[in-house]
């Protein structure tokens, strides 16, 4: 995203290109229900935007993907539904993992 909150076109088509992929397997649900909880925009999500609220938005999402109650999606077919390497889903999904795993109360202050 530019500095003036215009979307860069590549950014707009990645974006389109994941929401029509997840519409085709039916999980664009369940990631507008995380957009909405996190207050995240669909677009961001999808696409390449790193600020940390989409980030964990976007972590979260890998995870109950992975963890779909009906469907079972490897870490690789999340990667490719996203565009990503495998091994950023991996990372994603452990960090939030370990942020679910944090209790209210036990947060750590970080230098």
């Amino acid at each position: 995203m530019r500095a003036t909150g215009i979307p860069r076109t590549r950014d707009v088509l990645i974006a389109g290109r994941v929401i029509d992929a997840l519409r085709a397997r039916d999980l664009l649900e369940l990631v507008e229900d995380i957009c909405k909880t996190r207050g995240v925009v669909l677009h961001e999500l999808c696409g390449r935007t790193r600020s940390r609220s989409v980030s964990r938005a976007r972590h979260e999402t890998w995870w109950c993907i992975r963890r779909h109650p009906e469907r079972h999606y490897s870490v690789l077919e999340i990667a490719r539904l996203f565009g990503r390497d495998h091994t950023t889903v991996s990372a994603g999904m452990d960090a939030h993992r370990r942020r679910l795993d944090l209790a209210p109360g036990d947060a750590q202050v970080r230098a």
